[in-house]
């Protein structure tokens, strides 16, 4: 039996690739996640992790794509500006600066090589409060 008050732990995001090394490469090296453990070689799953973010890829059986419409990851950031400035200066394609949303949220999409749409925003005080 759990010693815990809440008996759920944590949550894991996990993302089905086309190409293991082009997905490790642009969460790498574009996104500054780190690899943080890998399952099989070649790899066919793989768990990545910045601060608090924990992100787990595993490599698709299919050509499928997945639905733009339907599939998308936020991250929540403490300043949205430093990780647009850093992702720009990693030369990753950045459709539209920051951007302030009647959701009280500044922020912004890239999209991954599988056509994820990934979202990084910063918590901003709605106006009047």
């Amino acid at each position: 039996m759990s010693t815990h008050s809440e008996i759920f732990s944590h949550a894991a995001t996990v993302l089905a690739v086309q190409s293991m090394d082009r997905s490790l490469t642009f969460y790498r090296d574009q996104l500054g996640f780190t690899v943080t453990f890998t399952w099989q070689e070649p790899i066919t799953y793989a768990v990545l992790r910045r601060g608090d973010v924990s992100l787990h890829l595993t490599l698709r059986d299919d050509d499928s794509r997945p639905s733009s419409v339907h599939t998308a990851l936020y991250i929540f950031v403490y300043d949205v500006r430093a990780v647009y400035q850093e992702l720009e200066n990693q030369g990753v394609a950045l459709p539209q600066a920051p951007e302030a949303r009647d959701y009280a949220m500044e922020d912004f999409d890239v999209v991954d090589p599988d056509g994820y749409r990934i979202s990084f925003g910063e918590s901003v005080e709605a106006e009047g409060t």
